[in-house]
């Protein structure tokens, strides 16, 4: 009986034993992980160590090669302080241009980040440029790049510039803390065509390859023996393929806005023969329907527009509580409207690209036709006939109908 209460008790000091060990396994493991986690990420950059891009512009060079230019956000100059940076004056530069060449963007890359004592980092990039030469050429092999790059935002916004990119880069924003930002706020308003670097891949990638992006140009004004320049949109290049082709003025564009339902926040003017003077009318509601229809071998498209507006600011002698004067004004209107799109429609047929989204109606109304002619739509696409039904109206006109230039004249 004693040898089994040894044996018991022999058995009890083991578990303890055993227990103790696993409970001392436990607390080292969460020790050894707790140093782990204090120890924090051995692979994290810190921001300071970046340098970090806010737009991009890609050129080409005499000899062919590819410059890449980048715009880099200076951190130490957005503070407050006192202190410069040698520009006198007390003015403080938020940010810096550099750029280098290469035979592409990775070696042209490659180069300013053997000379930057900071890792390139493009998470923050919203701008990419092209310059009009590097579009001429082609872009699929550089836009191939950004979307590889791990870094490149998809939402990024991307344009095209007269001339070098570079330059647009170099221009001083008045309004804004630097160009970029100058550039994000034009893009984001959409008084003009815009175009994201996830939906330029959309439009490389799809059968017609029908590519538009906004056209940039720099305006240099003197005032007061000054000299000043910015960057405004000049309209849109259209681009075969990945190749710019062409451009269209940028009225033209707003007939293109108008047609595919993108036009936002701008104020439509016209002049008004009989009211000797103009008015302004800004479109606050807008519905864009095509219907295609095929009839004797002919293919028309029916555009069909009803577009209703507020009047912000009537220079005319026509009186708003007039139903004849309102009659001419929704007239002239309608016709303004007509005409924008319906230019836009012909620069599309002038150059075979059908960037007003024709065929697309076609293919879902006519399948067994489309088939037909899917290969070669380039060429059947500019025959195609337009016919509009453009319903235009003022809805609000304002409180006041009587026209400021008719109380003067009392």
């Amino acid at each position: 009986m004693s040898q089994r209460i040894e044996e018991s008790v022999g058995q009890s000091e083991g578990k303890v034993l055993k227990n103790s060990l696993i409970r001392k396994s436990i607390f080292l493991a969460v020790f050894a992980g707790g140093i782990f986690f204090l120890a924090g990420c051995w692979d994290r950059i810190e921001i300071n160590d970046l340098a970090i891009v806010t737009a991009t512009g890609i050129d080409k060079s005499e000899d062919g090669q590819v410059v890449l230019s980048l715009e880099i956000f200076i951190p130490k100059n957005m503070t407050g302080g006192e202190g410069g940076n040698g520009l006198g004056g007390g003015e403080q530069q938020t940010t810096m241009v550099t750029y280098h060449k290469g035979r592409n963007i990775a070696e042209a890359l490659s180069k300013l980040q053997a000379e930057m004592p900071r890792k390139i980092y493009w998470g923050s990039c919203k701008i990419f440029i092209f310059g009009d030469a590097v579009a001429k050429d082609g872009i699929q092999e550089h836009v191939d790049f950004l979307l590889r790059h791990p870094q490149p935002r998809e939402r990024a916004f991307i344009l095209v510039s007269r001339g070098k990119a570079k330059k647009i880069l170099d221009t001083k924003a008045t309004l804004e803390r630097f160009s970029s930002e100058t550039l994000r706020e034009i893009a984001n308003k959409k008084h003009g065509m815009s175009v994201t670097l996830q939906e330029l891949d959309t439009m490389l990638t799809s059968k017609d390859q029908n590519v538009v992006l906004p056209y940039l140009k720099i305006l240099k004004e003197k005032s007061d023996g000054k000299k000043t320049q910015y960057t405004v949109l000049e309209g849109t290049v259209l681009f075969k393929k990945d190749r710019m082709i062409g451009t269209i003025s940028e009225s033209t564009t707003r007939g293109l806005l108008w047609i595919t339902d993108k036009l936002k926040e701008y104020t439509v003017t016209f002049e008004i023969e009989e009211g000797n003077g103009h008015i302004s009318i800004f479109p606050v509601k807008t519905e864009v329907n095509l219907t295609p229809r095929i009839q004797n071998g002919e293919w028309k498209m029916i555009v069909d527009v009803h577009t209703e507006g507020t009047i912000v600011q009537n220079g005319t002698t026509l009186d708003l509580d007039d139903r004849k004067s309102e009659r001419k004004i929704n007239k002239v209107y309608r016709d303004k409207v007509e005409e924008r799109i319906r230019k836009a429609i012909e620069a599309a047929q002038e150059h075979g690209l059908d960037v007003v989204g024709y065929g697309r109606e076609f293919h879902q109304k006519y399948p067994q036709q489309w088939k037909k002619v899917e290969g070669r739509w380039e060429e059947v696409f500019p025959e195609v006939k337009t016919e509009f039904h453009i319903h235009a109206n003022i809805r609000r006109q304002g409180y006041i109908n009587e026209p400021i230039k008719t109380k003067g004249q009392k």
